[in-house]
């Protein structure tokens, strides 16, 4: 009997949501790409050669595997409207009223629907509470610059608190180990980005495992102006996975010993031009290093 209880209070609490409202209203699927590939989207940002091209290759989990269902809670899908077209990036659930996620994934949109509790983000599961974020409450961080993709760190400020249960719980930021490089250490990147460097998008949230690499080998390859104290790179090479498009603003974490929840280090923001693995290291905005601005904007 105390099972049976459970589990209705568990569906009671997904119950809460207005599965008639329009954020949960059908979408075509085929017209939703990863933010990079929207037309003009690479206009007027003159990023170093080495990570742009006129198919740029920013952002997607690539030779990673499907995760179970809702196993990792803190993840969120973001939907950005732009005027031409809709963009995909990935985010993770902040606190009750906001998303992390990356300053070049929202920014010169005009809303985005924010999708947490999703393991299939093409369909409405029962487990997913929508929300839609009108661009006069994105928090885009003031020093974000496009060019070299420094500071790519962005809040986006829900309208309806979200309801925390098992399928849709906080990041937990790395506020304890603050002072951590994390070099060496496996990290973790989530997301439904493309699956291949030129494939499809995935339906369901894939995972992807990695080395985080010193900022000195980073640089080797973006050079000092890109790669600067804010950002963490991880390593492709020997592994053959990571992040590229569609995985944008999506989280990288590492565990921590005796702890059930990882903690998030990372931001998703930029892959090489040339591929995104291989050879090349994927970048990503340091969480450590914006922990006073995340608290001041949220």
């Amino acid at each position: 009997m105390k099972f049976l209880i459970l589990a209705l209070l568990a569906l009671g609490a997904f119950a809460e949501e207005d599965f008639n409202a329009p954020e949960y209203a059908p979408f075509d699927e085929s017209l939703i790409v990863p933010v990079e590939d929207l037309p003009g989207f690479w206009e007027g940002r003159e990023l170093p050669k080495e990570i742009f091209t006129p198919n740029p290759r920013s952002a997607r989990i690539v030779g990673g595997v499907e995760v179970a269902p809702n196993s990792h809670p803190y993840q969120v899908a973001l939907h950005m409207n732009f005027g031409t077209g809709t963009g995909l990036c990935g985010g993770s659930v902040l606190s009750t009223n906001a998303a992390l996620t990356a300053a070049h994934c929202p920014i010169g949109s005009q809303s985005t629907l924010v999708i947490a509790g999703a393991h299939n983000r093409n369909i409405v599961e029962a487990t997913q509470q929508r929300r839609t974020v009108t661009s006069a409450n994105y928090r885009i961080h003031a020093n974000y610059n496009p060019s070299n993709l420094n500071n790519d760190i962005a809040i986006l400020m829900v309208p309806t608190a979200w309801t925390h249960n098992a399928a849709v719980q906080p990041t937990r930021l790395p506020t304890a180990f603050a002072s951590e490089l994390f070099v060496g250490e496996t990290a973790r990147s989530t997301g439904w980005g493309r699956v291949t460097n030129t494939g499809a998008t995935s339906a369901v949230l894939r995972k992807a495992y990695n080395p985080v690499i010193t900022n000195a080998a980073c640089a080797s390859v973006y050079g000092s102006s890109v790669i600067i104290g804010s950002v963490i790179c991880i390593a492709t090479s020997g592994v053959n996975q990571g992040t590229c498009n569609g995985d944008s603003g999506g989280p990288l974490t590492v565990p921590r010993a005796g702890d059930t929840r990882p903690i998030q280090i990372g931001v998703v923001s930029f892959g090489a031009a040339a591929g995104c693995v291989g050879t090349f290291p994927n970048g990503f905005a340091r969480v450590t290093s914006f922990l006073t601005w995340i608290n001041n904007n949220h």
